[in-house]
């Protein structure tokens, strides 16, 4: 049994970081990342958060009842100081990211075959278009700091990666295992709701062997804490509901934390 004993223990952080200290995963982590590897979020500058208030799509909504992302985009001058207060003294002084951005609408799109079952329903989930600004800010920076350590075969939501780069990859090993007279297969799968089987705890335990500090992790376990999402239907919402575990559909930062867990 690898999860450990944490009787002892009151803080969530060490909790987690205790509880899966033998598992597997993490123990690999630890055996091939150097404990000298350190990462912090940093504080950021007005033109950092002027930068992605511009990227932002101003075709897309946000969440009902809140700044729509044109007006938002379209008043990027006036919101800069503010939005970047908030990170630097806020999310990065006090370790949490704000409740109101955590909260999402849901709206299911139809599939096919019969449309009286939920099955047959995507949940597209949106959220805060401010919330968006500052999971680009979180996502630079994981990036810089995990690019060496993520696999050149990882292609999904990386700049420069596309599907069409990992088809022509594993066509060229096809090809050249078939010229050296070898075999080729390939083993597919796809993982159900993927970004619903998250474990918080482990996600919390694995960054702490990358090198996560304590404070980055908290800030981490504070963007995925206190999560709840409502259905939309029109211009009706069904009561809210929280979320337990996984990442937020929706987010930025959801694919990579995918990754990394």
């Amino acid at each position: 049994m690898f999860i450990s004993s944490t009787s002892h223990l009151e803080n969530p952080i060490d909790i987690a970081i205790e509880k899966f200290k033998n598992h597997p995963s993490v123990i690999s982590i630890n055996e091939n990342i150097s404990s000298s590897n350190n990462f912090d979020f940093e504080t950021i500058q007005v033109d950092d958060v002027l930068n992605e208030l511009n990227n932002l799509d101003g075709k897309k909504k946000g969440t009902f009842g809140n700044i729509p992302t044109k007006c938002l985009k379209e008043a990027s001058l006036e919101c800069t100081q503010t939005l970047t207060n908030v990170w630097n003294q806020q999310i990065i002084g006090q370790g949490s990211f704000p409740n109101d951005l955590k909260l999402a609408d849901v709206t299911p799109i139809f599939k096919n075959s019969s449309s009286s079952s939920v099955k047959n329903y995507r949940p597209i989930s949106v959220l805060p278009s401010v919330s968006k600004v500052f999971e680009r800010l979180m996502q630079k920076q994981i990036n810089v700091y995990f690019d060496k350590y993520l696999s050149n075969s990882l292609c999904g939501y990386r700049k420069g990666f596309s599907t069409q780069t990992a088809l022509l990859s594993l066509l060229e090993k096809w090809k050249i295992t078939l010229d050296k007279k070898g075999y080729a297969g390939a083993v597919l799968m796809d993982l159900s709701k993927a970004f619903d089987t998250i474990n918080h705890e482990l996600l919390i335990a694995k960054l702490k062997a990358y090198g996560f500090s304590n404070a980055a992790l908290t800030f981490i376990s504070s963007y995925l804490s206190d999560r709840w999402q409502h259905t939309k239907i029109n211009n009706s919402f069904s009561s809210w509901t929280e979320l337990l575990q996984g990442v937020p559909q929706g987010s930025v930062l959801g694919p990579l934390l995918l990754y990394l867990s």
